[in-house]
């Protein structure tokens, strides 16, 4: 009996030390006064900064593609996949590519095309964002006719 007088009292003084505001009553007014500069920027951090858009959406709104330059011959064959993650900004235009994977004889090349890319701008609920995404770039084979014209 003494335990669970001991246990209730200690929830009483918990409560009491944890919860102020539920013992005295407030003025809603006086709430909304005592807000300071932090909560409302806390509120507008709330809304992203960048959105994530997956890459086959994005791929549909690519409105100029410049397409990456095929490194000089090397030892290391030119054909591969090289994926970027691409930051677009409210303006369509790529603000920045980093590499992700593939080949890296291929990245900077790949880069190179990327940063010249353009989007339709993304909105969502008539806002209008920045977002990242992947790209995926890809270095075909080259036909044997292309590599005879290029060697002229």
């Amino acid at each position: 009996m003494r335990a669970l007088l001991r246990l209730k009292g200690a929830v009483f003084c918990l409560l009491l030390v944890c919860s102020p505001g539920l013992m005295a009553k407030q003025d809603p007014s006086s709430l909304e006064a005592s807000k300071t500069p932090q909560t409302a920027s806390t509120a507008q951090a709330a809304t992203p900064y960048r959105i994530h858009v997956q890459e086959d959406v994005e791929a549909a709104k690519l409105i100029h593609r410049v397409s990456p330059i095929y490194p000089m011959l090397s030892e290391l064959p030119n054909v591969g996949t090289v994926v970027l993650r691409v930051a677009v900004g409210k303006n369509g235009a790529v603000k920045s590519a980093r590499y992700a994977s593939g080949p890296t004889n291929l990245m900077n090349s790949a880069i190179k095309a990327v940063l010249q890319w353009r989007y339709k701008p993304t909105l969502v609920n008539g806002a209008v964002f920045e977002l990242d995404t992947t790209v995926s770039v890809v270095f075909a084979p080259l036909s044997k006719q292309e590599t005879r014209d290029t060697t002229k």
